[in-house]
């Protein structure tokens, strides 16, 4: 099925170059490909900021919620009981959020890490787009608080909160094979006002510049009817019109799927599957 779409891209390709050295452009009117870019407007008409993870687009905005307010409660426990930390999360004043953590017991003292992942389940191991993971030793107090800013100013992405185990130094994964993997997880009710409440997908025609495949809920590729659940990236998709071809704006693509890379030319990064359910983000 990927066979033909991959021809088409390559003559496309060809004939792009060709024109292009010559100084012609093969497409014209909202067909044409688009200038790669990285700026774009948010909701609040301000030009968003990259964070410190290279490529990653976040949501800026401002306060969406007056600081001091709790966004998410809850306690990471362990299947046992024996090990648990209650965690709220908070807004600062620099329209971010910041975790704060107490109440941290253990029958089996050890070095341990805290983080806040996308999903999480017991017995999950490392997970490399963990946020805000923070670890201490066994003789030390766990952290009072951590930083959720990587997060962006929605983090109501990342529903879970967990407890893993960390090496200690020199290693001893022979006396400890549980190291790595999820001991406690809390689930974060989070409570924070939708930035897009009336966010609608809709697909429009494939599109230099956006011409990747489109899944259903079912996970076959769309067709007409139906609701429209992932989006898997073509190669030279640019970010401006992969939004446009869904009738969003870039900053409601940025909120659906908080972690996705973008190149410094402004393409996303080759199959990756964006999300385009506001339900499942």
């Amino acid at each position: 099925m990927r066979g033909p779409r991959t021809a088409t891209t390559a003559v496309i390709g060809t004939v792009l170059t060709g024109l292009l050295l010559t100084g012609c452009t093969a497409f014209g009117g909202d067909d044409s490909v688009p200038k790669p870019t990285r700026a774009a407007e948010d909701a609040t008409g301000q030009t968003p900021k990259p964070d410190s993870t290279p490529g990653t687009e976040h949501v800026a905005s401002k306060q969406i919620v007056p600081a001091g307010t709790v966004v998410a409660e809850t306690d990471a426990v362990s299947k046992s009981g024996d090990t648990s930390i209650h965690v709220r999360v908070v807004a600062d004043d620099h329209g971010r959020f910041e975790a704060q953590f107490s109440d941290y017991r253990t029958t089996e003292p050890q070095p341990m890490t805290v983080e806040f992942r996308r999903t999480a389940k017991y017995g999950d191991y490392w997970d490399n787009a963990a946020v805000a993971a923070t670890t201490w030793e066994p003789n030390a107090d766990a952290p009072a608080t951590v930083s959720l800013a990587a997060a962006g100013a929605y983090p109501d992405w990342l529903h879970d909160v967990v407890l893993v185990p960390a090496p200690k130094e020199g290693g001893d994964s022979d006396t400890r094979p549980w190291v790595g993997s999820v001991l406690a997880v809390g689930a974060l009710p989070w409570k924070l006002p939708a930035p897009f409440p009336d966010l609608h997908v809709t697909v429009g025609k494939d599109r230099p510049g956006a011409y990747g495949y489109v899944f259903g809920k079912d996970g076959k590729v769309f067709s007409d009817g139906g609701t429209p659940s992932t989006y898997q990236v073509a190669h030279g998709d640019e970010q401006t019109t992969v939004a446009e071809r869904f009738g969003i704006t870039m900053a409601e693509l940025r909120w659906l799927n908080p972690t996705m890379k973008v190149r410094d030319n402004g393409w996303i990064y080759e199959d990756t599957i964006l999300n385009l359910d506001p339900a499942t983000r």
